[in-house]
C-alpha cells in the first residue's frame, strides 16, 4: 500500500516533534527521506533512524532502528533514492542501503579529499549526478556499477554569463564558485550556482552497458540569461493541475520566467475564453523549474546599464521556468 503524500508529511512533522519532545539533544536533523514504507532521517551526529509501518498500519514514531552510517565529524548529508536502493552521502563516500533489510550493501568514495562532503545528488534514468562542497564540478555515476562516468566543469559556463558583470564583482563570484543546487527534469540537469547562475545540461543516455569513455563529449552547460544576484538556494519542479495555467508575459527571446519577491504572474483555471488568452504561453506540458535565491539578475545587461542594480539583492526572489 502507497502512503499518500499528506499522510508520509504529516508523520515526518509527528517524528520530528516526537524527537524534540523527547529531548533528544545529541544531535540535530539534517535529512529526510520517505522511501519503500519508510522514513529515514539523517541525524548530525551520523546515525540514521528508520521509521516504518507494516501496510495498513499506523506509523508508531517510537519504534524504530538505528543505523551506524557516519560519524559526528561525517553524518549522512544527502540520502537519494537510486533504483530501488538508498544512496547515502557521507564525507565524500557513497554509501548504498537495501532498504528492504537495511544492511549497506556497497560503499565508494567520490574524489580523495575526505572534508569535501556530499552536497547535491540527484537521480536519473540509469545516472547519478552528484556535486561534492566547494566544488565547481558535477560527476556522473553509473546506478548499477557505481562506474564514475564523467566529470563536468561549469565554470566556464558560469564565467561567460558574468562577462557584462562588474570587474571586482565578477572576480569574487568566481573566486568562490561552487554549486549549490542540483535537480534533473525533462532530460535536463538543472544546475544551481553560488554566482547566482542556473544552468541546464542535456543528460546524456545512461544504459546498462555504459562504461566510462563511451558518453558523447563534451557535454557542456548552458547559463540561461536569467538569474539570481547571490546563490541559487534550491532549484525544485512541480506538475500543474489539469486546466491550470501560468499567466505571465514570456520574453521575446527565452521561456524563463522571472518573478520578484517570489509572487510571479498567477495560476487560474482555464474556461473557454481563457484558453485563447494563455496563447502569452506556449503549450508545451504542465511541467514548472521553479529556482529559489537571493535577488533577480539578468545577465544580459551589464550593472552601468542598470538603475536598480543592489536594489533588491538580499531579498529572497523565485524564478520559474515553463519546461
Amino acid at each position: 500500500m502507497l502512503a499518500h503524500p499528506g499522510e508520509v508529511y504529516h508523520f515526518i512533522l509527528t517524528v520530528y516533534g516526537y524527537l524534540l519532545l523527547q529531548c533528544l539533544t545529541i544531535s540535530s536533523l539534517s535529512s529526510l527521506r520517505y522511501l519503500d514504507n519508510k522514513v529515514f532521517v539523517s541525524l548530525a551526529n551520523g546515525e540514521v533512524i528508520v521509521y516504518q509501518r507494516e501496510a495498513g498500519s499506523f506509523w508508531d514514531a517510537q519504534s524504530s532502528q538505528t543505523l551506524s552510517l557516519g560519524t559526528p565529524s561525517g553524518p549522512v548529508t544527502k540520502m537519494v533514492p537510486v533504483g530501488g536502493k538508498l544512496w547515502c552521502g557521507s564525507q565524500n563516500r557513497i554509501l548504498i542501503i537495501n532498504t528492504a533489510t537495511l544492511v549497506q550493501e556497497h560503499w565508494f568514495q567520490v574524489g580523495t579529499d575526505s572534508s569535501r562532503c556530499v552536497t547535491c545528488m540527484v537521480s536519473y534514468g540509469q545516472g547519478v549526478w552528484l556535486a561534492l562542497q566547494g566544488s565547481a564540478q558535477i560527476r556522473l555515476y553509473h546506478a548499477q556499477t557505481w562506474e564514475s562516468l564523467t566529470e563536468v566543469d561549469v565554470a566556464p559556463a558560469v564565467h561567460k554569463m558574468l562577462a557584462g558583470s562588474d570587474a571586482i564583482i565578477r572576480q569574487h563570484k568566481a573566486a568562490c564558485l561552487r554549486i549549490t543546487a542540483l535537480l534533473a527534469c525533462k532530460d535536463l540537469l538543472w544546475i544551481g550556482t553560488s554566482a547566482g547562475v542556473v544552468l541546464t545540461l542535456s543528460i546524456p543516455a545512461v544504459s546498462s552497458g555504459t562504461v566510462s569513455g563511451t558518453l558523447r563529449s563534451p557535454l557542456t552547460p548552458m547559463g540561461s540569461a536569467h538569474g539570481h544576484t547571490g546563490h541559487v538556494r534550491f532549484l525544485t519542479s512541480i506538475e500543474l493541475p489539469e486546466g491550470f495555467d501560468v499567466n505571465f508575459p514570456l520574453p521575446a527571446d527565452t521561456t524563463a520566467q522571472s518573478g520578484v519577491d517570489g509572487a510571479i504572474g498567477g495560476l487560474q483555471r482555464r474556461d473557454s475564453s481563457h484558453r485563447r488568452a494563455s496563447a502569452l504561453l506556449p503549450v508545451k506540458t504542465n511541467q514548472l523549474v521553479i529556482s529559489g535565491g537571493d535577488g533577480y539578475e539578468d545577465f544580459r545587461l551589464t550593472n552601468s546599464s542598470s538603475e536598480t542594480v543592489g536594489r533588491d539583492d538580499s531579498t529572497n526572489h523565485l524564478l520559474l521556468w515553463r519546461v
